[in-house]
């Protein structure tokens, strides 16, 4: 797929969550969005927008830092892991992704400090490119499934 529509630059944190929730509209268990950023960058925040983009409470939603996964919704709607405290390298066994995918979607935080190609994740990078502005792009979107990278450009698109 060419690289159309794989960047958005929003200007606000609202921007940002309306991004995620346009791409939510799309997500179905067995869905992983995995996200990178500095620390500051917005990825709580994008996890927000797919919370609401799912009619999930988003005051619910906060990062997972210090209990690495957050269960949002009953049934699960929407799982939340945070990969910051494994550091790089991290073993993800334990996290049973296989058995969180089944039941809905998963946005992972710090995603790259484990190998989640065998999910086949879209990855999302945010750049902070000002005080509210984030430059978001999505990085190798062939290894994605095709009905993700459509569903991020529409998202884009609808900006």
């Amino acid at each position: 797929m060419s690289g159309a529509g794989l960047e958005l630059t929003t200007t606000t944190v609202a921007g940002t969550e309306a991004l995620a929730a346009r791409l939510a509209a799309a997500l179905a268990p067995g869905d992983l969005i995995a996200l990178d950023g500095p620390l500051g960058a917005g990825k709580t925040a994008f996890v927000r927008g797919l919370a609401a983009g799912l009619g999930l409470d988003v005051r619910l939603v906060k990062s997972p830092t210090f209990v690495l996964h957050h269960v949002y919704g009953s049934p699960p709607r929407l799982h939340h892991l945070d990969l910051y405290r494994l550091g790089p390298g991290a073993r993800i066994g334990l996290l049973d992704l296989d058995g969180l995918l089944d039941s809905a979607p998963a946005a992972v935080e710090w995603a790259g400090h484990a190998d989640l190609e065998p999910w086949r994740p879209l990855n999302v990078v945010i750049d902070i490119a000002g005080d509210e502005i984030r430059h978001l792009t999505v990085h190798q979107p062939e290894r994605a499934p095709d009905r993700l990278v459509i569903a991020w450009r529409a998202a884009v698109a609808g900006a």
